[in-house]
This record gives structure tokens, sequence and C-alpha cells, in this order.
């Protein structure tokens, strides 16, 4: 990058680095009751493979917590999944689960006495050690390998263990053949064939319109799991006609063993044999500088250590769903079995933090599957049978990689702020990126979200007015509603930045006044009562909805009345409904974390912080978001949406560009007095700050390749008191 400007003021504070991540975090252990009684699993995974890991490295089904952990589709348990390998037309197939016997003193135990389980995020790594009654322990580290189908444990034997198994089980939850399966086993492979793959194979990438076809998607997937052991004298063998076995009589010292997944789906089929000649090291190095490049990309340091690790889990929780097609909520049959949202805000959390590509992926996603949203909406793309132009695109709610609906009946189904969240994701991704090509790319995506909006969805009143519906807006509000708040400012949204794509492309000229000048009237007539914004016509309920005009999608200004009173009051109120699901009786940390979100974009650091607190206030022992975690009711850790909000308002916190200003550090708390942080601004700029004693110590801003060369005026907070009412003091810093 090239440097536009830097500004140090005394000796350099330095960024965040390893003395900032601890090796207590991320950590949970049987001397910790209350841990133990609420444990879950981590995740390790690698946009293809998705695990939960439990304290023995493995995946036992008996963790009692499980039991009470709500889920959408199945009951919450570890197994193994690979997106995009379908034994349905919705449900993600399952390959299975790691289990292991250990004999100490000559009894077999499948349960230590005593661990400690530690999630490396940086490394993404599971590190566990297991004590036995014997005195005899087994400290292990496994990981999901970056970039190849492998899942990787070694087993470091201290003591008298008499012999170690480790155990692939290929069944389902419960026992029995996973779904659609059919297979056959032998010693050390199990090979296997999915006779209703909802993916064609060798058409991956593709997302054509004849692979959207329901019938030419049914088409059979094979594909083999290896297991290998890095033992001279394993015992390879089989049990129970499917479970894979590696026997070490008398362990000592490391023993590695290495699951390997491949299929029909693979561009190049990864062997046993490949994996076993790379070994531990070779693997591990790889699959460990992958990660350490993931994090280069961006530093923050903050005097939350608390907040700052939740922050870090956030990136870690993205990075590990972010998959080769876009981020599902998760790649597990309990979230919601890998299935795609569109009302997800992805694409700038990416971004902010350095990662373009993936940032940029999910709208190549929906650009992908706009054939099939279009017919949904009535209109083709076959040059001869163009029924209606302006008829737009409709997406699914709830898609698979192909894009068809997989959203069960319900009212959800009547959902379209989706549209407005899709065209984010592409508008975010060029801001930050600058890339024209990939604005012209996805500019069809953005064009035919407006095009929907505005043909179908826009009512003009007999009393003037100019309103969005009916829809469902979020689902705890009645439905169909009509001018709902959060879809209405998903309209201004898609219309306004559809007309500002293609004002920057110099294309269909002859419909952005239209979407400007309807963009204009819904925000006129939004829904009012009270001197705030209104959930929906008339509507009483409390929503966080009605924050949706500073975020998710910024269409209205900070001084806006209606907007500021419609924040105070869900501030005030939002615990009475503070959960997405009728349950509970706290926030839930996507709630907060929304909230903070708009207090950021309103340059209220006080107001941010203690909202971005409360919502960690809720996350769990490894510093994962669940939807819901109360000590009644808890329900789908790791799932992608609550991250990305966080991660987004912690950035908006530290940085935040509209325009060509870009503003360093405009809603941190006072209490933030010694912080720094790399982060990216719009216009693939690259800032870096630190602040020492409440005051800028230095200060670096640097280009990238497809920087506009456009001028910049960088907005600071001056002098010791860094809030939301020192706006006035800030200055100029360049020109």
């Amino acid at each position: 990058m090239k440097c536009m400007f830097a500004m140090p003021i005394a000796a350099v504070i330095a960024l965040a680095g390893t003395a900032s991540r601890g090796s207590e975090p991320w950590t949970v252990s049987s001397d910790e009751a209350e841990n133990v009684a609420h444990y879950s699993p981590p995740i390790l995974a690698n946009g293809d493979i998705g695990m939960l890991v439990d304290y023995r490295n493995c995946q036992f089904q008996d963790i009692p917590s499980l039991k009470s952990i709500h889920s959408a589709w199945d009951e919450y348990r570890p197994e193994t999944c690979r997106q995009g390998r379908r034994s349905s037309l919705t449900r993600l197939a399952t390959f299975g689960h790691v289990e292991e016997v250990v004999t100490a003193g000559g009894a077999a135990s499948a349960a230590p006495v005593s661990w400690c389980q530690r999630l490396d995020v940086f490394k993404a790594e599971s590190v566990c050690r297991n004590g036995y009654a014997n005195g005899a322990e087994i400290d292990s580290t496994a990981f999901v390998a970056a970039g190849s189908p492998v899942f990787a444990v070694r087993k470091s034997f201290t003591g008298n263990v008499d012999s170690y198994t480790f155990k692939w089980l290929f069944r389902a939850f419960g026992g029995g053949r996973p779904e659609g399966m059919e297979f056959s086993i032998r010693q050390g492979v199990i090979e296997w064939l999915c006779g209703t793959a909802a993916i064609k194979p060798g058409e991956v990438e593709k997302n054509s319109p004849e692979w959207i076809n329901e019938k030419s998607a049914a088409r059979p997937l094979s594909g083999k799991i290896e297991l290998r052991c890095s033992s001279r004298t394993a015992r390879l063998h089989v049990e129970d006609g499917d479970t894979l076995c590696a026997t070490v009589e008398r362990p000592v010292g490391d023993v590695d063993f290495f699951v390997v997944f491949s299929d029909t789906m693979d561009a190049v089929p990864l062997s046993g044999d490949a994996v076993a000649s790379a070994g531990w090291d070779g693997l591990k190095a790889s699959h460990e500088a992958e990660w350490a490049k993931f994090w280069s990309a961006s530093e923050v340091s903050v005097p939350d250590a608390a907040l700052l690790r939740t922050y870090q889990t956030s990136l870690y929780n993205l990075k590990c769903w972010s998959t080769k097609w876009a981020v599902p909520v998760g790649m597990l049959p309990s979230h919601w079995n890998g299935h795609y949202f569109g009302f997800s805000f992805n694409a700038a959390a990416f971004a902010a933090a350095g990662h373009f590509e993936e940032a940029k992926r999910i709208g190549r996603f929906w650009k992908k599957v706009l054939p099939l949203a279009k017919q949904r909406a009535g209109s083709h793309e076959r040059a001869d049978d163009l029924t209606n132009p302006e008829a737009g695109a409709r997406f699914a709610w709830e898609s698979i990689e192909d894009g068809r609906e997989a959203a069960p009946t319900g009212r959800w189904m009547d959902h379209f702020m989706n549209l407005g969240t899709i065209a984010a994701e592409c508008w975010s991704a060029w801001l930050y990126t600058g890339d024209r090509d990939f604005l012209a790319e996805t500019y069809p995506v953005m064009r035919d979200c407006a095009h929907y909006f505005r043909t179908w969805l826009v009512q003009e009143l007999a009393d003037g007015r100019t309103v969005i519906g009916p829809v469902c807006d979020l689902e705890r509000l009645p439905c169909p509603v009509r001018n709902a708040f959060l879809t209405t400012c998903a309209a201004i949204y898609a219309m306004e930045r559809a007309a500002d794509a293609a004002t920057v492309l110099g294309v269909d000229a002859g419909y952005v006044p239209a979407w400007r000048e309807t963009a204009a009237a819904l925000r006129r007539d939004l829904p009012r009562g009270e001197g705030r914004y209104l959930a929906y016509e008339r509507g009483r309920e409390i929503s966080v909805g009605t924050l949706g005009g500073l975020f998710p999608y910024n269409v209205l200004s900070r001084d806006d009345d209606a907007q500021l009173a419609a924040v105070d009051y869900f501030d005030r109120n939002g615990i009475r409904v503070g959960n997405m699901y009728n349950v509970g009786t706290r926030i839930c940390t996507w709630y907060a974390a929304w909230l903070a979100a708009a207090y950021a974009r309103l340059l209220d650091g006080e107001g941010a912080y203690r909202n971005i607190s409360l919502a960690n206030a809720s996350v769990g022992f490894f510093n994962e978001i669940f939807e819901i975690n109360e000590p009644t009711y808890r329900s789908c850790p790791w799932s992608q949406g609550a991250p990305a909000t966080f991660a987004q308002a912690f950035h908006d916190m530290l940085i935040q560009s509209e325009g060509d200003v870009v503003r360093i550090a405009p809603a941190v708390p006072a209490a933030w007095r010694d912080f720094s942080f790399t982060l990216r601004a719009h216009d693939d700029l690259e800032v870096s700050a630190g602040f020492a004693k409440g005051r800028l110590d230095t200060l670096r801003v640097c280009a990238g390749e497809r920087y506009s060369g456009r001028k910049k005026r960088v907005l600071l907070p001056w002098g010791k008191v860094l809030t939301a009412t020192a706006a006035r003091e800030w200055k100029e810093l360049a020109k």
C-alpha cells in the first residue's frame, strides 16, 4: 500500500499482538462447576467442514448441556458436515463423528476425571488436557485444516495408558445409517453414496439456470472418508459395521490421527496417503500460516479485554463459516442446515477488518443465483421471454447453494427486507474495496432488488402517502403490516444505492430519477407516533427494527429527531422484548449489538459502549455469541448473524467512513484512553491509529491499489475526552 500520510506525535503505540492474546481466555476447565454445567463445545471449521469439538477433542453425544440447547432444525449435538453436501433439498448430510476409548489401569473409560479445553481462535485449534484416575494424562491438539478437507488430532500420552482407540462413527444421531446414505466400510476407509444430493457434482461453481432445475440437481454424490494414524504399531479395524477404528497399545508420546474427506464435488479430491505424507508438521504449518494471514489483515487493541475477545471470536466465527458460496448461519444441521439468509450483515464486517475476498464473495453468490430470483419475480432472463424487465428479483429468505428457498412455511416467507440487505452486501464490498469490476458484476443484483421494491411493494395511497406493504417485518411483529419501518428503510436503501451504483457505472440513467423520487417519498411517509418512528403504521410494539434508519441501512440523518427518539425509546424499553423469540428476561447479544451500532452511527461513544458491553454479557465461555444465552433458555451458539453485527458495531466505534470523510474514533467511550487499531476505510484505505492517555499518538493512512485518488478529510477527536459531545471540537487533519 502507498502511504498517503503519517502523523507521529509521540512514541509509537504498539498495535495488539500476541501480548494481548493471553493463554487463559477461551478456556473451560472441569474445576469450574458452573462452567461444566453450562459447557457447550466450540467450533472448528474451514468454510468446508464444520464440527463441534468437545473437551476430549472428540464429539461425544453425552454432554449434558447439549440436551438443553435449542436449535432451529435438529437436536443440538456434535457431528461433522461438509457445506453443500445435502441428503435432501434442505438438509445437510452428516458424515459422522469422532469418539475414543481410553484404557488406563486395566479399566476402559470413555471420560476423563479432569479436563481442560482452550480454543485458540488465532490458530483455529482446540487444545485439551485430560486426566485419568490412575494419573495418566492425554494432551491433545485438534484442527480442521485450512484449505483442506482434513480433521487432524494429535494425542500426547503421559503415564500408564494401556491402550487407546480412536473411533470414527459413520452414523446418525441416536444410531443408524446417516440419512440418504448408502456405504461400504473396510479397514481405514468408508465409501459412501448419496443418491439424492441437492447439488449436481461438477457444477459447484456455475449456479447455472439448468443447475437450478430440480431434476438435474438430484444427481448421485459419492465420496470417501479415510482414517490414517502416524503410529507404526496402530491397528486399523472396523467395529459395529459402521465405525473406523485405530488402536494403539501402550501409547507413549505423540500419536497423530487424520480423518480425510473427499468426494465428487471436490475439484481435486484429496487422498489419505497425501495427508499421511505431509504429516502433522506439514499440515499444521500450512494451517497456521493461513490463519496467521487472516489475522494479519487487521489489528485492534482496546482497554476492555473481554470485549476485545468477543470481537476476535466473532471474526473467527465468521471466517469459520465463510464458504466458497457465501456465509451460512453455520455448517451444521442445528444451524438451519447451513442455509444462507439474505438478512445478514457480513460484507461490511469482513471488509472493515481487511478481508476483501470474503466480503466480495457474498455479493458474487447473490449474482450467481440471480436467475432464479428473477424467475420468482416473474422476469425470465431469456432474451426471447423478458416478460417484465422491471419485475426485478425476489431472492429467497433462506436459501441453499443454488438460491432455492429452503425455509419451512411461515410468516418469514413474507419478508422482503432481505432485498435491501443483499443490496448492502454488494454496495458495502464496493465501498471498501474500490473494485469497479466487482461493482459492475454485482450491480444487476442491486438494480433488481430496487426494481422489485418499486414495482411490487410500493403503494401510493389515496391520502397521498407512499408506503411499503403489506409485508412481514420482524417475525415478532404482527403479519402482515403496512408501512413497516425496517422494510421501508431497506427499500429506501436498495433504491438509493442502486441509483448511486448506476451513476458510478454510467448505466440505467432512465431509472435513477424514479428510484430517488420513490425513496424520498418513502422516507417522507415513514410511520410516526408520539414523536418517534413506529415499527409500522399505527403500531405500538417495541421493536429493534425501529433502529433500522441507522443500522443496518443508514438512510436517516443523525439529526432526525424521530429516529433519535426511536433509539432512545428502544434503549429504555427494549429489555421488555429483548430476544428474537418471546422467551427469557434479558436482551440478546444481537439486539444489544444492533443498538450499539445505532449509537455508534450517532457518534455517541457512551451509548455504543454501554450497549456493546450489554451484548458482551451474554456470550459463552469461549466468548461465542448465542442466539439467546440465559439460564432458562439457550439457543444456537456460533450462529453467524449476531457476530457480524457485533463486529460491525465494534468497527464503527473505532472508524467510520462517509463519502470522502473518515472519522477516527468517532464513538469510543471516555474510559478508553489507550487504544489502537489498524482497520479499513472506504475507497481501499488502510488506517492505523494509536491513542495514549486520551490523545492521538500515531496516525497512518495508506492507499491500496484501487484507491480512487480523491482527497479525504480525516476527522479526529481533539482533546483528552473522547466522547460524542466532542464532535464540535473535531478538526480537519488533512485535505
